[in-house]
């Protein structure tokens, strides 16, 4: 047969037929909260675990090759001893030979595919010989299919809750710009849904805290020393005194005062020169921001103060 095509109007279509044309729809769990097909209670009287629905839907179901399975019920699980290390797959596994149940939980020594069977690996369970089976090590997988959807502006986006965990959504105001704002739904350990915002090209990246040196010691007023990452371009600011006793800058000190140390992604393309404010004095003071000795150092131009605020200095890596 050179070329095929199906469905057929008013013909039913074979169970392979279908599994292609549901497949972009992917493999996975379709979680509506509540943890479905969480692997808990391990017992060692019994060498048993417990696959549990959502505690919030009692339910739980997925998709494995285009097929459809659903618990409504908990189901318990056999990990028996073992005489050397062996991992147990718990599985939601498809058997096209299966007629009556072609998508059903299987706990298997290997993932078998022969005959055309796909396995939707949720859970590893790795037992050692003459170990407990709540020594084991337990690998969580349980991966989960989700919908993408584009709106307007997030004013417009469902509730979270109304939607599976971990639905994407793109925000896009139209052709004026190209710029989109993603969110995905989830929820915490609470139960609590919410939209989280996982790119924004708008937002400002996050300042990360860098550590005090002996001199370089952030107070308790103005911005705590901090550095920003954005591409290729570095961010620092940050208020800082030589810590209690109230020791000064002074000129005097030529090799000048550490006030930071750098990682090496942040290393600047050369060296990098800025002046900065010194407090409770009034002077100019600059900082050094060195590739070669990979840190950042305080030198005062002329004069003493008991604090540096730097502004917001920033370099290119």
């Amino acid at each position: 047969m050179a070329e095929e095509s199906f469905p057929v109007v008013e013909q039913p279509m074979t169970a392979e037929q279908w599994k292609h044309v549901t497949r972009g729809i992917g493999d996975g769990i379709l979680d509506e909260g509540g943890f479905p097909y969480n692997l808990t209670g391990f017992s060692n009287a019994t060498n048993t675990a417990t696959l549990k629905v959502s505690t919030t839907t009692g339910t739980a179901a997925a998709i494995v090759a285009g097929h459809y399975h659903k618990m409504d019920a908990d189901m318990q699980l056999s990990f028996p001893s073992v005489a050397s290390r062996t991992t147990y797959y718990v599985m939601l596994q498809y058997d096209p030979l299966s007629a009556e149940m072609p998508v059903k939980v299987v706990v298997s020594t290997s993932a078998e595919s022969s005959q055309g069977k796909v396995n939707l690996h949720l859970w590893n369970v790795t037992r050692n010989a003459n170990e407990l089976l709540t020594d084991a090590t337990v690998r969580n997988i349980r991966p989960r299919v989700s919908t993408t959807a584009t709106y307007a502006s997030m004013a417009d986006l469902p509730q979270a809750h109304k939607v599976l965990w971990g639905s994407v959504a793109f925000i896009h105001g139209g052709r004026s710009s190209d710029n989109a704002t993603i969110v995905m739904s989830m929820n915490d350990a609470s139960g609590n849904w919410y939209w989280k915002t996982i790119y924004d090209p708008n937002a400002e990246p996050d300042w990360i805290t860098i550590n005090d040196t002996t001199n370089a010691q952030s107070g308790t007023s103005g911005y705590t020393k901090a550095i920003q990452r954005d591409g290729s371009v570095r961010k620092m600011r940050g208020r800082f005194n030589r810590g209690s006793g109230g020791a000064l800058y002074t000129a005097s000190s030529t090799a000048g005062y550490l006030v930071a140390n750098l990682q090496p992604q942040d290393l600047p393309a050369a060296a990098s020169y800025h002046w900065v404010w010194g407090g409770g004095g009034g002077v100019l003071c600059y900082v050094n921001v060195s590739r070669v000795n990979a840190e950042v150092r305080l030198h005062v131009a002329s004069g003493s103060c008991s604090y540096v605020d730097l502004g917001t200095i920033e370099w290119t890596v």
